[in-house]
């Protein structure tokens, strides 16, 4: 039986695995955090549970619904119907998305299941040479050899990792990614503002959406999520938190026109929130003669759906070459 490692649990390593194990592989995956996801991770604060990364999983393409209409049948994910609303007038209307099952990372949870995954393990090596392909830790020591190795990381985090295979590298190195500050909020209420509403976008300066993660399907409490923009994020992005969480609140009080107190509060700093320009080239990354291949919204097109398409796509070739 083949031994295949693969590095990040998001979705694009999740999806990988998957198939990989479905058609006799035997799968590795190595996570630098403690839980899985990625940009599908989820979050606690207190007792109640939100969506720190992406807000719903979203569906462009007929193979993709068909593949998360396959996941809701195996209890992985569900539909969710929202009340949509602007910034600037509230008058809502229905809008459907995909969520995981309880909370997005659900989704990943679910593909890995199986799979030896293993948890705040940070990767610093990944080498070809006559007896496979070894990965090392972050501090050098060796993890052990694999008959190969894909590399389902974001962009900036797979240039290292993939210095054997320069034109992977150079590859993720041109991909431009984007940063933003995510802020959860626990009320003791909502404000009256956003009593009739689900999700809030549109124009605003400072705020890309304001998502009450408590009326997601099964939740309870009060719970708020506001992400802001990438524009305002750039430049606060090594500022002091305690100010930066007060400037978001005060931001947000004006836009509901009260006084917002949070019983509970998390502020989080995605460094790699998403690829805003893909890397140009074939959407296929994978060197036979190494054995080491690479996927991830960066191969393919921004966001969800373009992290699970890359995945497949290398998932096809592995296994034709491989077998």
């Amino acid at each position: 039986m083949k031994k295949i490692a693969i590095i990040g649990a998001g979705i694009a390593g999740a999806t990988l695995s998957r198939k990989l194990l479905d058609h006799g592989f035997s799968v590795e995956v190595f996570e630098k955090s403690r839980g899985t996801g990625g940009r599908l991770s989820s979050a606690r604060l207190g007792e109640l549970t939100a969506d720190l990364g992406a807000t719903t999983i979203e569906s462009s393409s007929q193979d993709f619904e068909s593949f998360l209409s396959g996941l809701q049948s195996q209890g992985m994910v569900e539909r969710w119907s929202a009340r949509h609303g602007q910034f600037d007038h509230l008058d809502t209307s229905s809008a459907q998305y995909w969520l995981g099952k309880g909370r997005n990372s659900a989704m990943t949870r679910g593909l890995l299941n199986g799979v030896a995954l293993k948890t705040q393990t940070r990767v610093g090596v990944v080498w070809s040479d006559n007896q496979g392909v070894l990965i090392r830790d972050e501090h050098g020591e060796l993890l052990d050899y694999y008959d190969a190795v894909a590399v389902a990381a974001p962009a900036p985090q797979a240039v290292p990792l993939l210095e054997s295979v320069p034109r992977f590298a150079h590859r993720a190195q041109s991909v431009t990614t984007s940063a933003n500050w995510v802020v959860l909020f626990e009320l003791p209420h909502l404000p009256s503002k956003l009593v009739n509403v689900d999700v809030v976008e549109g124009h605003h300066q400072s705020i890309e959406r304001i998502t009450i993660e408590s009326n997601k399907p099964g939740r309870s409490g009060t719970l708020i999520k506001l992400e802001m923009r990438e524009s305002w994020s750039a430049s606060r992005l090594d500022d002091n938190r305690e100010a930066l969480l007060k400037e978001i609140i005060d931001l947000f009080s004006v836009w509901c026109g009260e006084s917002v107190k949070p019983l509970n509060s998390r502020l989080h700093r995605w460094l790699f929130n998403r690829s805003t320009q893909t890397a140009e080239g074939d959407t296929l990354l994978w060197d036979s003669s190494l054995n080491i291949g690479a996927c991830g919204d960066w191969v393919s097109q921004p966001g969800i759906e373009g992290a699970w398409r890359s995945a497949s796509v290398l998932a096809d070739e592995m296994i034709d070459s491989l077998k």
